[in-house]
């Protein structure tokens, strides 16, 4: 008999899982939006990432999509830039970090 394994689930559309929804390492998918997100650690700092999306992109489509507004907490990995189209509003309480050495450029 096989098994059926589900996981976090939404169907509103742009709807993004926070850290407080997940446990680490644990996947939550966007049914309408199409896109598969996990939470992730990186020095003590937690984050939701999209998971094969470029961070909120469409990097199979003939335009790459960025986020307007920022509504989970961003860290870049280490030996990574980040690239934004503007404008980009961080939401309130939300942070973007960006490592030494690295750059998140808005366009």
């Amino acid at each position: 008999m096989a098994n059926t394994i589900k996981i976090k689930r939404s169907s509103i559309a742009g709807k993004i899982p926070t850290t407080g929804q997940l446990e680490l390492g644990e996947l939550a998918v966007n049914t309408t939006d199409g896109k598969l997100y996990t939470k992730k650690d990186v020095g003590g700092v937690s984050s939701v990432v999209e998971i094969g999306g470029g961070g909120g992109g469409n990097p199979s489509g003939p335009i790459l999509q960025t986020q307007q507004v920022i509504s989970s907490n961003v860290v870049l990995s280490t030996g990574y830039n980040g690239l934004s189209v503007g404008p980009v509003e961080v939401a309130a309480g939300v942070t973007v970090e960006i490592p030494l050495n690295a750059v998140w450029l808005i366009v």
